[in-house]
């Protein structure tokens, strides 16, 4: 059976989230030090937290990859499609296009010959929290 698994955002992207506002409920969160935990291995009868319950602490929350391109797509109207292609060796390259509100292309097709999936998830709401919000 194949274990399937949970992506977060890194603790940089995490870091921009929050000053960017994102403030949702998340079991993870990214101590001071950049080392994830569960919630409630730090913050007992806590199981979800958000970043206002946080600011006393120099922990903040560690959202999945998911619920961050919800928040770009659902509050900012940004929108983020994952490519793949395959080489003529069989090898899956992904890449990321970003849209606006209009559907405009915003950022189109690039692509890293190195990334799996997740990398081109990450890129991509980097991306637009340095440079569209």
């Amino acid at each position: 059976m194949v274990t399937i698994k949970e992506d977060y955002v890194s603790f940089e992207t995490a870091k921009l989230l929050k000053e960017k506002g994102f403030d949702a409920r998340c079991p993870m969160i990214y101590t001071a030090d950049g080392e994830m935990l569960y919630t409630d291995v730090k913050h007992h009868n806590m199981y979800a937290v958000t970043n206002k319950q946080l600011e006393y602490y120099t922990d903040i929350i560690a959202p999945s990859q998911a619920i961050a391109i919800k928040w770009l797509r659902e509050v900012h109207k940004i929108f983020i499609e994952i490519s793949v292609s395959i080489d003529l060796n069989g090898e899956h390259h992904y890449s990321y296009s970003i849209l606006n509100r209009e559907c405009k292309y915003v950022r189109k097709g690039y692509t890293d010959f190195d990334w799996n999936y997740e990398q081109a998830c990450e890129t991509a709401i980097k991306y637009c929290l340095e440079n569209l919000i």
